[in-house]
């Protein structure tokens, strides 16, 4: 677990050294720079109001180019649960990892695959209440997971 990624690491060059191992571009910058401040985001269609994630130049849904990067609240619902047991090097399998793809409150279908962490296994379902936290990988954060307090009767 890391604290709040922080609000001073703006620029390009700043989130090109921060995420030297991925691939950048003029689309997907705008994601990468919104988890140095904090923020886990997705694209809106100003035209037709749907959101999308990845993010596009253009609107998957209408085609329109009137696309707007925003934040979303971070909260929602577990969508698909699997439990990984070996993958890259930077986690540790020792116990299963749970990664989570999550369904964001601000649409239907809007979706997010990340890690639960801060999550006792019973809560680790499908139709749990999770909110947005962060991890830290390769010295950088990285959005993840935990269940709501006191939403432990999810469907």
């Amino acid at each position: 677990m890391v604290d709040e990624p922080s609000t001073t690491a703006t620029t390009d060059e700043d989130v090109f050294a921060r995420f030297s191992r991925i691939r950048l571009d003029q689309v997907n910058i705008e994601y990468y720079r919104g988890l140095l401040l904090g923020e886990l985001r997705a694209g809106r269609c100003a035209r037709c109001e749907q959101w999308h994630t990845p993010l596009r130049p253009i609107c998957p849904a209408c085609w329109s180019p009137e696309v707007e990067v925003r934040a979303v609240r971070g909260t929602g619902t577990v969508h698909l649960l699997t439990r990984l047991h070996q993958g890259p090097p930077v986690v540790d399998y020792t116990s299963p990892w749970p990664l989570a793809a999550v369904e964001l409150d601000e649409q239907q279908g809007l979706r997010i695959a990340a890690p639960l962490t801060d999550t006792p296994t019973a809560l680790q379902r499908i139709g749990q209440r999770v909110e947005l936290a962060w991890i830290e990988r390769d010295g950088a954060p990285w959005p993840a997971f935990r269940a709501v307090p006191g939403e432990e009767n999810a469907l």
